[in-house]
């Protein structure tokens, strides 16, 4: 697994793959929106290399913001299944590290209306096998979570006079995970043991992945059971400043 002295080690290393990536995200173009915080509903899934330059800013805030959000991403990870919350990152409407936001946040609005039905479906269908799993350990999650997709949004606009086409950003993503392969093992281990989940990475971190699932087995049938989980608070006490 990965330990919190590895994953400083390989954060420290990978500055010349950040700023590859930097680089990769300005072919794109730069967008705005109306600020309805529709993508921020949930934490997209990320490289192992977007979730080093996640880690690298909370790294650069103040402790107290950065226990704050190490926190929040605890409990994102832990009761995620039973309600729909925001992205961590989300505080006022804003997000915490805008300018350094994953490629799943930078491509929301510029898909076609036609391939975002495609994903879509992939990942409606992905969560409804997610739901039978659930149900194979005895515990029904609620049909609006599962049910849930975030909208197409037609309020975001770009500075790009051409239409921007899927097989760019296609292409782009495709940049971005060849960058983040270089960073072996941890770029294998965050995607088969954490499934490209940052919240998931932090968790695994502080109680270890296969007591992290156990836990989460147990909150959410508290969860669903009370609407309250006395674990999950215990839980997210304990959380050290990674």
């Amino acid at each position: 697994m990965l330990t919190p002295a590895d994953l400083k080690q390989v954060r420290l290393a990978s500055q010349p793959q950040r700023h590859e990536l930097a680089a990769i995200y300005s072919r794109l173009p730069q967008t705005n929106c109306r600020r309805q915080a529709l993508c921020c509903t949930l934490l997209p899934e990320v490289s192992f290399l977007e979730g080093l330059q996640a880690i690298q800013k909370m790294q650069e805030m103040p402790s107290a913001l950065r226990l704050d959000l190490s926190q929040k991403l605890i409990r994102y990870f832990f009761v995620n299944p039973v309600k729909i919350t925001y992205c961590p990152f989300l505080q006022d409407q804003e997000c915490l590290i805008y300018a350094d936001r994953p490629f799943g946040c930078r491509a929301y609005g510029l898909w076609s209306k036609k391939f975002y039905r495609q994903l879509f479906e992939q990942n409606r269908q992905a969560k409804l096998l997610l739901g039978h799993q659930w149900e194979k350990l005895g515990v029904t999650l609620p049909a609006e979570v599962v049910e849930f997709q975030v909208p197409y949004c037609s309020f975001v606009c770009s500075d790009s006079f051409n239409p921007m086409s899927d097989a760019f950003l296609l292409n782009a993503w495709d940049d971005i995970d060849k960058l983040s392969q270089t960073l072996q093992p941890g770029h294998h281990l965050f995607q088969t043991t954490f499934f490209s989940d940052l919240s998931f990475l932090f968790v695994g971190m502080t109680f270890g992945p296969t007591k992290a699932v156990r836990f989460k087995v147990q909150i959410v049938q508290e969860m669903i059971q009370s609407g309250y989980s006395k674990r999950l608070e215990q839980l997210v006490a304990q959380c050290p400043d990674l």
